[in-house]
């Protein structure tokens, strides 16, 4: 049975009523390291959606995709820290059609994305960073540079989302530091 908390945030979300809505019970979530209820709570609703028995409701699909971008960057993280781990691409199969583009662009260009991470990251060797925080970091700059219509802001908070919710207490400020300084050279070469 579900835990109650993932229960009740489910039906937070399938409630929202604008993205606006769904991004500040998101975040929310985050602030209170409650990323992993997050998860629960959406794999609660994709349940539901497929017809399985689940305590919360069936929603159509464009609500449930909204939902689930909540979420996509955990799970592209997640493809990318096991790709990395077996040095074979990514699965993306559990993917949906943004998430495995961007697991696989973030893949494809590992050693450009490196080279510049590498550059900005004074004092750290890319291969010497945990898995975690060079996954976070190759998927944050691939964003920033193909995903133009997305703030860097947005791309930078949630990158140290993700690295204070998977790696170290420390992370999140190293990946701030690194993304901050990638983007600000990003903004001046424009």
């Amino acid at each position: 049975m579900p835990a109650p908390d993932a229960i009740a945030l489910a039906e937070a979300l399938a409630a929202a009523s604008s993205d606006a809505e769904l991004a500040a019970l998101a975040r929310a979530e985050a602030d209170a390291d409650g990323t992993p209820r997050l998860r629960a709570a959406v794999d609660l609703l994709r349940a539901a959606g497929r017809g399985d028995e689940a305590p919360v409701p069936a929603l159509d699909p464009e609500p449930l995709a909204r939902i689930t971008r909540l979420v996509r960057r955990d799970e592209v993280l997640e493809a990318l820290y096991e790709a990395d781990a077996r040095a074979l691409p990514p699965e993306v199969s559990a993917l949906d059609q943004v998430g495995a583009a961007l697991a696989a662009g973030a893949w494809n260009e590992r050693e450009e994305l490196d080279a510049a991470i590498g550059a900005a990251a004074t004092d750290w060797r890319v291969e010497r960073m945990a898995v975690v925080d060079r996954a976070v970091l190759r998927l944050a700059l691939w964003e920033l540079r193909h995903r133009p219509g997305l703030p860097a802001a947005v791309v930078i908070s949630e990158a140290v989302r993700l690295a204070k919710s998977y790696s170290t207490e420390r992370s999140g400020a190293f990946v701030n530091g690194v993304l901050s300084r990638l983007a600000r050279e990003a903004a001046a070469g424009s």
